[in-house]
């Protein structure tokens, strides 16, 4: 399946269903990004700017209740 493809199927999915995909994906996908820096800085961006401020402001208030100062990706 292309991403395309994938992507447009999980949008048709309940959220309920969007979730277990999810849970399912999830830890590979952090595992794999745990060694790439470049990788980690991208989907922060996809989190911060690609999905709104509402994202970014809890992006933010989770670094800062994590330990971090808050203000975006590199707090």
């Amino acid at each position: 399946m292309k991403a395309k493809e994938f992507a447009e199927q999980f949008k048709a999915l309940s959220k309920e269903d969007q979730m277990a995909v999810l849970r399912q994906i999830m830890p590979g996908f952090c595992e794999s990004m745990m060694g790439d820096p470049k990788g980690v800085r991208e989907i922060f961006s996809l989190l911060t700017e690609d999905c709104g401020e509402q994202m970014a402001n809890m992006v933010s208030v989770m670094g800062m209740m994590m330990g971090g100062k808050g203000g975006g990706c590199c707090g």
